[in-house]
């Protein structure tokens, strides 16, 4: 074998509270996270030589290891001992710097391909830790799992159980958030809703009881830093019926629960003639 190719799909985060500064410098984190079928598309090949190529559909994202798809190959080769050279193809479809965890995924995406590609397979549990070195997100891809709670900064991963498919609207406006800058700027908020309930919601609720319990600790910083968000939420609010619609991580994509597909796309063709610039994906769990 010369090549893997593999999705990497983009989350939601349907419960996030921050619980305070760790020592460290980051934030101790409990979320609930939700896989979503959008999508990038990552192939991995062997070559030969010891060099490490990035090719990518999109100018918007750095070449070099401040790329996490990059920083993923370096990471495995000092967990793995493998020195061969590795050339990497994105294809993205996750929307950057949208609280989706595409960076992330991709680099979960390639840590999982040169797994399959070495002759120095490592234990999962490394390959666990060589995720957590990357970065928070990439643990919960790796685990490659529908639902997962996340500890710690959110890589102390926990998979969950639930029942069936949620159906959602994802809508991105026409600007990126600074994950950075909103961690900065945040202060401690109220708790939200147990994640004891979200958890049962999941395991057998209508779509109803998951949406009453969505809770996103960062989203009043969000809103703070990036007043448009409240217009964004406004017109998810319109179409449809849809309510409560949430900002998933950092930002600066709203998604919302539907009841159904129709639901979702009925809404969705309603805020594209709205706003064309912004970007609006019907997606499910995936």
């Amino acid at each position: 074998m010369t090549s893997v190719s593999l999705p990497a799909y983009a989350k939601v985060n349907l419960h996030l509270s921050v619980l305070g500064k760790r020592p460290d410098g980051y934030h101790e984190l409990l979320t609930l996270f939700e896989r979503v079928d959008l999508s990038d598309h990552v192939t991995v090949q062997r070559m030969a030589g010891g060099g490490i190529e990035l090719e990518c559909d999109s100018s918007d994202l750095p070449h070099d290891a401040t790329n996490l798809a990059v920083r993923a190959v370096e990471v495995y080769r000092r967990a793995s001992g493998w020195s061969d050279g590795v050339r990497i193809r994105l294809e993205k479809s996750i929307p950057i710097g949208a609280g989706l965890g595409g960076g992330s995924s991709d680099a979960a995406a390639v840590l999982v391909a040169l797994q399959r590609l070495s002759d120095s397979v490592i234990p999962e549990d490394q390959l666990f830790n060589c995720a957590r070195d990357i970065g928070a997100d990439v643990a919960f891809f790796v685990a490659r799992v529908p639902w997962a709670l996340g500890r710690g900064r959110g890589d102390q991963i926990e998979p969950v159980s639930g029942n069936g498919r949620i159906w959602h609207l994802l809508v991105t406006p026409d600007f990126a958030i600074s994950t950075r800058a909103v961690y900065q700027a945040f202060g401690l908020t109220a708790p939200g809703p147990d994640v004891k309930l979200l958890l049962r919601a999941l395991k057998g609720g209508p779509s109803f009881e998951v949406r009453e319990l969505l809770f996103n600790g960062l989203e009043p910083t969000v809103e703070a830093l990036y007043p448009e968000i409240r217009h964004v939420k406004a017109v998810v609010q319109t179409p449809g019926g849809l309510v409560r619609p949430c900002v998933s991580g950092s930002g600066s994509t709203v998604f919302a629960v539907c009841d159904s597909e129709a639901q979702a796309r009925t809404a969705a063709d309603q805020i594209r003639r709205q706003e064309p610039g912004w970007r609006v994906h019907v997606v499910a769990t995936a």
